[in-house]
């Protein structure tokens, strides 16, 4: 039998764990201010977990980039990779996500905090082409499509290379569609001596 081969493919980890927002964290999303953003609205603040009212939120979502990095990646446990900027996303009615992704980072992650009925999903997209031919394709799968999308689910929490393009379409419904981003960055001894890449960060 033939070997199919996965070769590089991109790490979307959905976390099976999710996160009950207490009463406490619900009061303190409700009041947050926002501002305009591309196609939604963000919070002012770019530093959310770090709110002493949301520290079980940021526990929460250290334990899954450990799991991630660790378990999934298994990466050297010298290097650690903590969150630099967390921000809540609301979108209302007809409000989206332009297509784009997360320079300056390693590591993102969106935790949903709201899900159900028909809010729209976030969507992953393959940056390179398979083939350099547009294809009709009998189903899609993992090697073929070049989209991927995730329902909102309340509490769920999804981590991915910070260099994968995704984008949320238009709200259709009457409900607000909010969500945790955050971004992450290494700290350690990266590279190699030998190989003349060593850095300290």
């Amino acid at each position: 039998m033939s070997s199919i081969i996965p070769l590089f493919p991109s790490a979307v980890m959905v976390c099976s764990a999710k996160h009950t927002l207490c009463a406490g964290e619900e009061e303190y999303i409700r009041n947050v201010e926002y501002g305009d953003n591309s196609g939604n609205l963000k919070s002012s603040s770019d530093r959310i977990l770090e709110q002493p009212e949301l520290a079980a939120m940021q526990a929460f979502v250290q334990k899954q980039i450990k799991s991630y990095t660790q378990s999934l990646l298994k990466l050297d446990s010298s290097i650690d990779l903590y969150i630099t900027q967390s921000w809540l996303n609301k979108a209302e009615k007809d409000q989206y996500h332009p297509l784009h992704n997360h320079p300056n980072s390693v590591l993102s992650g969106v935790l949903f905090l709201s899900g159900g009925g028909k809010l729209p999903p976030i969507r992953f997209h393959r940056f390179n082409p398979l083939f350099p031919l547009e294809l009709n394709f009998t189903e899609l799968n993992d090697f073929n499509a070049t989209c991927r999308w995730f329902e909102p689910v309340y509490g769920q929490l999804i981590l991915f290379p910070s260099s994968l393009l995704h984008d949320v379409t238009p709200n259709k419904t009457d409900s607000t569609r909010i969500t945790l981003s955050f971004n992450t960055f290494v700290r350690g001894e990266i590279g190699n001596v030998g190989a003349l890449t060593s850095l300290t960060i």
